[in-house]
This record gives C-alpha cells, structure tokens and sequence, in this order.
C-alpha cells in the first residue's frame, strides 16, 4: 500500500482523539436538571456533540418548552468546567499517534471552546504535542467553514496536499473538503455513518494506529 507524506496533522477532539462523552452527558444533563427538563441518554446526547456548546444545548432543549438557549449554554458551561476529566481519556492509540508523528506539525481544530481542549490536554500531560490548538471560539466561524484549516495551513505554510484532517463527523468531511486537505474519518465517533459515507472521506480507519501505516 502505497504511504502518503504529509507535513500537518490536525484533529479533531471529541470523538476523534478523545472520548469526552460521559462528562459532556453529566454536564448537559446536570443543566437539564437544573432548569427543570428530564434527562436525556447518553446516546441520544451523542448525537448532538460535534458542532458546538451552543448547538449541543439547542438540541437538548428542544421541543422542552424551555426557550432560554443562553441560559442553558451558561449552564453547561458551569457544569461541564467542574467535570472535564472525571471520565474523559484517550481513545485507544491516541496518545501513541501523537508521540508517533511527534516530527510533524500538529494541530487540534474543534467546535469546542478553546479553554476546554486546553483543560483537558492539559490534565492528560498532552499540551506539548501540538503546534497550535483551535476551538470553536477561537476564530469568527466553526466548521463547517474551512476558518481553523485556513488559518493553519497559512500558519505553517503547508500545502493542502501534505496537511490530513482526522474527524469523525459530516462537519470535519465538510470543512476538510472545503480546504481541500486529505480526509481520514475514524469509524468510532460521534458523526452518523450514513452522513459521513454519502460525504466520501478520502479513508476511513477503525483505530488511530492505522494512520502510520497509510502517512509518513
């Protein structure tokens, strides 16, 4: 099989390079509680994460009769910032993926705020591994607007035919084709496997150890 050589990495976090469902679960669900709205499963939650705080919440909201979207994303906030890591790791391989491609540039694109990638990175002793860490509030738009891989690619002057997105949902295909980056989808996210064929990433990998045999 042939290897492709690429210069820049950049991932996405939650399901993709770290688990972080059961915390953002107890957080939304901590707020649902607290505005007085039943509970939702954490498969049910699943579905929502992957495009922001604001959109998450939106999502749990809805069809509730609660109508103050601001108030429940404050909420989450407070809660899911006293409860990042109390069951959030790596996925398999993924620490060893970082440490593998340790000679290339790396970086994290999320629609997650800023300030709980770094949390979180920070816990699991990670922050050194990456060049350059995006959230969903750290430029004007999130994906799936090629904002954050613009910005990188200009930032480290690669080109988009050596830079690799690693996502697990329609957005990151969506964002990594606007780009015009390498694609690669794991399997085991967030996105919906329907959405995420249709958008024919340019491969698919079940583990992240796959991608030192397809990159170098």
């Amino acid at each position: 099989m042939n290897k492709y050589r690429i210069s820049l990495i950049v991932y996405d976090f939650d399901g993709t390079l770290v688990d972080t469902l059961f915390d953002i679960a107890d957080a939304v669900n901590l707020s649902l509680n607290e505005l007085g709205l039943r509970a939702l499963s954490r498969e049910t939650i699943r579905t929502y994460v992957g495009k922001g705080v604001e959109k998450l919440m939106d999502q749990a909201i809805s069809g509730t009769g609660c109508v103050d979207l601001a108030l429940a994303v404050e909420l989450f906030r407070k809660h899911y910032s006293k409860n990042l890591i109390n069951q959030t790791n790596f996925y398999p391989s993924g620490r060893e993926i970082l440490d593998h491609f340790c000679d290339k540039k790396q970086a994290i694109c999320s629609n997650k705020p800023e300030e709980f990638v770094r949390h979180i990175l920070a816990s699991l002793g990670s922050l050194d591994f990456f060049d350059a860490i995006l959230g969903g509030d750290s430029l004007k738009s999130k994906k799936p607007d090629p904002e954050g891989l613009l910005y990188l690619l200009d930032r480290f002057q690669c080109s988009s035919e050596q830079t690799l997105l690693v996502g697990d949902s329609l957005v990151d295909l969506e964002a990594g084709k606007a780009a015009g980056v390498f694609t690669c989808i794991v399997n085991y996210g967030f996105g919906d496997p329907e959405e995420i064929a249709l958008a024919k990433p340019d491969c698919s990998i079940d583990d992240l150890s796959e991608l030192k045999e397809l990159f170098y």
